[in-house]
């Protein structure tokens, strides 16, 4: 096992994002997570009626079209908790480096 040089300079520390970079993100992540829900796809489900979906085989796809939709509605929602964890982290590194005022 190799052990660094006493001499070595000591290990940079990672760079902290910018706060605004980081509600950028956040932005960005909202934009897309309502894109997805305004989608097109998102009406396939209204597509039919009672008389269109009456064979096993369009039944199975109206279920497969149901936990697609499913889920993309949990990716929107997962992008937007993603946005409020940007947030966040953005806040936090605000009010550490606010100057403390006594």
């Amino acid at each position: 096992m190799q052990y660094p040089s006493p001499l070595s300079p000591a290990p940079e520390r990672p760079r902290q994002p910018d706060p605004s970079a980081l509600r950028r993100r956040a932005d960005e992540l909202r934009h897309l997570a309502g894109s997805i829900e305004r989608s097109l796809v998102m009406a396939l489900a209204d597509a039919g009626d009672a008389d269109t979906w009456n064979t096993n085989r369009t039944r199975l796809c109206d279920r497969m079209l149901a936990r697609s939709l499913h889920q993309l509605h949990e990716a929107a929602d997962d992008l937007r908790e993603a946005a409020l964890g940007f947030c966040d982290r953005a806040d936090e590194l605000d009010r550490a480096h606010r100057p403390c005022v006594a």
